[in-house]
């Protein structure tokens, strides 16, 4: 049996490096920003595109554990483990996108998320880290976006040099993320 302690993954962090430069960008005024002025997201990756869950539905991130199989459920549902407790179902978000079955890496893990009374793991490729978005910087999704995922897209985030895919996790969590 492996040791809880192992399956948390302790290098995702508030992303203080990006504090620090906000700090070193504010006017002379020394006005502080204000969070309503940004959101925080954890960027994740799957294939070679990059995704953001709002930091306030996300409940941990851990490194993939074993799952029990649960016959009868949607091919995206690998399963369900026990949290702590807790049953939670695991959904690998590439088989919910459409996209080829990756096997699990290193760098695969899974992004525990809640919104109510759904809770849900959801498998990705590769924790990216804790980004600030500027509310002004956030765009509706656009019209041409795959049929498949539309529905779960929220807005696009831009940033300096990278594009976001913001996903909308109530639409996740309550619509296939589960067992039904």
């Amino acid at each position: 049996m492996k040791n809880t302690d192992d399956l948390f993954d302790k290098s995702l962090s508030i992303a203080e490096d990006y504090e620090e430069q906000m700090a070193k960008n504010r006017k002379k005024s020394d006005a502080l920003i204000l969070k309503d002025e940004y959101d925080q997201v954890v960027g994740f990756m799957l294939k070679d595109e990059l995704f953001g869950i709002d930091i306030l539905n996300v409940e941990e991130i851990i490194k993939p554990v074993d799952f029990t199989y649960v016959p009868n459920t949607k091919e995206f549902v690998m399963g369900v483990v026990n949290l702590r407790g807790k049953i939670i179902p695991i959904v690998d978000l590439r088989l919910k996108f459409s996209l080829e079955k990756k096997p699990i890496t290193a760098d695969t893990r899974i992004i525990v998320t809640r919104l109510d009374e759904y809770t849900v793991g959801f498998i990705v490729d590769k924790i990216e880290r804790v980004y600030y978005i500027g509310k002004k910087d956030i765009e509706p999704a656009p019209s041409n976006i795959p049929q498949t995922i539309e529905k779960y897209v929220k807005g696009v985030g831009k940033m300096d040099n990278k594009i976001m895919t913001l996903l909308n996790i109530e639409n996740l969590l309550k619509e296939g993320g589960g067992l039904n």
